[in-house]
């Protein structure tokens, strides 16, 4: 008995279960009683979920242009890429630069990045940054398995200082916007927000497609077009 209960002393935190079932075996204690179950959150939809519900409502979004090894996953219109070779040949004749390359899951370690131009040359991509990269290596970027996916879409031209941030609430009565502010760091937030009206009509239009996430997180781009949606995440309850 000596050496099960040192066993267990050491080890509880690995095996809590097992411990409680020698304890009412000696000790013919009750079995506890089940946990009451505490509902989780809603996640907010992945990027595909998002960028199609946003085609199918006509809300302005990016356009999506292709989808890179996303499985049986789709958007309406959008043409899937399965394999490194159909990727390659994609972005060297059909692609419309610029582009943004965006993972479908966001729990990895994939990177977000964008490709400004063609060189046919050197068969290469101008990046953001302004570095080369050769179209192998770019495919190579897209296949990592921690993106399980990319998504091949526009890039906006932003706005000076940057995108806007708006947080949303869903209640009984409907959405309301909680706060806006500008996502580019050291942004002065008195700085008026160009096409409120417009963004604000778009985020509420978006908001009420996922009533199931009370708190929501939108990222607004500011083109010459107008505002466009470029993603929505779940946001923390501690909203005023």
């Amino acid at each position: 008995m000596s050496y099960f209960s040192q066993a267990i002393a050491t080890h509880k935190s690995g095996f809590t279960q097992a411990h409680d079932l020698i304890q009412r075996i000696f000790h013919a204690l009750p079995a506890p009683r089940a946990r009451a179950h505490v509902p989780q959150p809603a996640c907010a939809p992945d990027r595909i979920a998002f960028h199609a519900a946003m085609l199918a409502h006509a809300l302005p979004s990016p356009r999506v242009a292709a989808l890179f090894r996303c499985g049986a996953c789709v958007i309406a219109g959008v043409r899937p890429l399965h394999s490194a070779a159909e990727a390659r040949r994609y972005l060297r004749d059909a692609a419309v630069y610029p582009l943004q390359f965006v993972p479908a899951s966001d729990d990895g370690d994939a990177e977000i990045f964008s490709a400004i131009s063609y060189e046919k040359s050197s068969d290469a991509a101008v990046l953001g940054n302004g570095a080369l990269i050769a179209l192998a290596d770019l495919v190579q970027l897209l296949d990592l398995p921690c993106a399980r996916g990319y998504l091949l879409q526009e890039l906006p031209s932003p706005h000076r200082l940057g995108g806007l941030r708006v947080t949303v609430a869903m209640r009984a009565h409907g959405a309301y916007i909680v706060r806006a502010s500008w996502k580019l760091a050291g942004a002065d937030a008195d700085i008026p927000l160009p096409l409120w009206k417009a963004t604000s009509r778009l985020v509420l239009a978006g908001a009420a497609l996922f009533p199931s996430v009370q708190n929501q997180h939108w990222d607004i781009a500011l083109c010459e077009r107008g505002p466009l949606a470029m993603g929505m995440s779940a946001a923390h309850a501690q909203l005023v």
